[in-house]
């Protein structure tokens, strides 16, 4: 990356220069630094160059991706020097990626505001309204132009050239918007700039309760290939997602061709290509509350973060067929809040994407069941129906007779059949007149079936021992 001579000249030593001052590049003959483990190695330069050069490239050099400019918006384009004629839509993007390489989309528009960087650029505000203003659009049209150009799955990095101190509360609201818009548009965030002005101005941004880039990009020109410590970013911060320009300007002679570049080590999981995994707990098989709360939790490791998830369910009354699942809902947060009817199945899946893309398959099936008061069921002359204040639904039927039978409407489908049970009698379970099983006990008992079994429901008394019931579940699995 390169300043211009004005601007180079016009700010303070103390301010780290981000790109390469024009004019002759410092020639260094030999091949860059190996890059430490887990990260490496990447070359950026103003103007893409042509596939052949790339491509020879490839097949020699140890560089694995290439950071490009791509367009701004001409009212705020300060890239002055780039001639992206070879940058074609979408097929320069498509080589590249193809030969092995990354791609990393670099977006140069409105620098520092005047007060603290030089008139050579064109300037944010310095009022932080405004400045938020000009990020939200900033990320707007780096995110058509980047999604024009075939670029997907990456980080969109704002180059913030050097600037002078003064002005950090403009920059941090600019840079807030810009990661908070990409986000809304299913981007990811980075930023490029100088540690003495841009990466302090970021590394502010969580104290100030602002949003802080998914990756960051220091221009260190130390020489050395390593993301691993670098001032003033504090230790384990953006673990993952940083990268470092560690040489500006240098001449690299592979397959033939010569170019002037700048070299970053950047860190593997930079290009993140693994979705997240969900972790769902546990529902109870039943509840008698009319409401639900499901929640589930992601990770994505050293990944770009989980950004959103998705959730589809289906539903069915009591002892019927669940239906299909439902168009998937995109939420924000993990967790779903689910009314259900009396009776009513409830099941849910869920899925996860990352910042970068990445969506995991559908999770394991959860669901629940609310159960049925009692009075769901059809009773014989022998059972009465009683109110009762600790019952289910505050009603329960009860019987003291032999061969007195309750019995669904119609028929039904179960696996598992709930009962809230009372008494000291036992009751036989038929489905389609076939006997399933014996219930007794105390509380919610189960009955467990091998298979789904098919037909009308039956709980029959087998002696003249006192049997209540106050609800009722049944559960396909």
């Amino acid at each position: 990356m390169r300043l211009l001579p004005t601007l180079a000249a016009a700010l303070t030593a103390a301010v780290s220069l981000s790109l390469v001052a024009a004019g002759p590049a410092q020639a260094k003959e030999s091949d860059p630094p190996a890059p430490a483990p887990g990260t490496h190695l990447m070359l950026d330069i103003a103007s893409a160059p042509p596939l052949s050069t790339i491509h020879a490239w490839q097949a020699t050099s140890p560089y694995s991706a290439i950071a490009v400019y791509i367009p701004v918006n001409a009212s705020v384009d300060d890239r002055h020097d780039k001639v992206q004629a070879n940058l074609t839509a979408p097929g320069w993007v498509a080589a590249v990626r193809a030969g092995g390489w990354q791609v990393l989309p670099i977006y140069l528009g409105l620098q520092a505001p005047k007060k603290c960087g030089n008139a050579a650029f064109r300037h944010l505000s310095n009022k932080a309204a405004k400045a938020a203003d000009q990020g939200r659009a900033a990320a707007e049209d780096a995110a058509r132009s980047a999604s024009a150009l075939g670029i997907s799955g990456v980080p969109i990095v704002y180059d913030m050239e050097a600037y002078a101190s003064g002005c950090s509360k403009a920059m941090r609201s600019f840079y807030d918007a810009w990661t908070t818009r990409l986000h809304q548009l299913g981007q990811r965030s980075g930023i490029y700039g100088s540690r003495a002005s841009t990466m302090t101005d970021v590394v502010a941004l969580a104290s100030h309760g602002q949003a802080s880039p998914d990756v960051v990009w220091a221009a260190t020109d130390w020489g050395v290939a390593q993301t691993a410590s670098i001032d003033p970013l504090p230790a384990g911060s953006w673990a993952g997602k940083r990268m470092n320009q560690f040489n500006l300007s240098v001449s690299r002679h592979y397959g033939g061709v010569t170019m002037v570049i700048d070299e970053s080590a950047v860190d593997d999981t930079v290009w993140d290509t693994t979705p997240p995994v969900t972790t769902l707990p546990s529902l109870p098989l039943t509840t008698k509350a009319a409401k639900v709360t499901f929640d589930w939790s992601a990770s994505d490791g050293n990944g770009s973060g989980v950004a959103s998830f998705q959730i589809r369910t289906k539903d069915g009354a009591l002892g019927r067929s669940l239906g299909h699942w439902s168009k998937p809902k995109t939420l924000a947060h993990s967790v779903r809040k689910a009314k259900l009817a009396r009776g009513e199945q409830w099941c849910a899946q869920v899925r996860a994407t990352d910042r970068a893309g990445n969506t995991s398959g559908w999770s394991a099936t959860r669901c629940t069941s609310r159960l049925a008061d009692d009075r769901v069921l059809k009773a014989d002359r022998s059972w009465h129906r009683a109110k009762a204040k600790g019952a289910y639904a505050h009603t329960t039927t009860v019987a003291r007779h032999k061969h007195a039978t309750l019995s669904t409407p119609g028929k039904i489908k179960a696996r598992s059949i709930g009962i809230l049970f009372h008494g000291t009698g036992k009751v036989l379970v038929k489905i389609g007149g076939h006997k399933v099983g014996t219930v007794s006990g105390h509380g919610q008992v189960w009955l467990r079936l091998t298979k789904v079994h098919h037909g009308r429901l039956q709980l029959i008394t087998e002696s003249k021992k006192k049997v209540a019931v106050d609800g009722i579940a049944l559960l396909r699995q």
